[in-house]
């Protein structure tokens, strides 16, 4: 398992699918916010994070591989995989049906102090989550 490893089961809706039939890429910067929500909800809290930091995404890329039509099951998958200074980097693995591989991604995000607007580092206690995440799958 990897540090703050999050998945979410997407099912393509009729608003997401663009005039060829497939989904939109436009989705996938949505599916990708929702992963990083779900992510900090479920193993830091967001009530938490905000009282420390803002998090905000610097950077996105993004390589489609396969189609994704209406009704497919898409299976996110999003993980840290790398924290250094101010800034986190997630991984992300996007699956359809069969666990083929439709999308993979890579964003790298900053912590901003509020007041200041500033670089802020890594908050102190999810490094240590992290840290002592990935130490104990060595």
């Amino acid at each position: 398992m990897k540090a703050f490893f999050t998945e979410i089961t997407f099912i393509p809706k009729t608003y997401e699918i663009d005039y060829a039939g497939i989904v939109s890429n436009q989705v996938y910067i949505k599916w990708l916010e929702d992963l990083r929500f779900e992510m900090m909800r479920i193993h830091y809290g967001w009530e938490r994070l905000m009282k420390e930091v803002v998090p905000v995404i610097v950077r996105t890329e993004i390589n489609y591989k396969k189609s994704v039509i209406l009704l497919d099951k898409v299976i996110g998958k999003m993980w840290i995989s790398g924290i250094k200074g101010p800034k986190f980097y997630l991984t992300v693995e996007f699956y359809k049906n069969e666990g083929i591989l439709v999308a993979d991604a890579f964003q790298i995000g900053a912590f901003l102090n509020e007041k200041t607007g500033k670089p802020a580092r890594v908050p102190e206690k999810m490094r240590k989550l992290i840290e002592e995440w990935n130490e104990s799958k060595k």
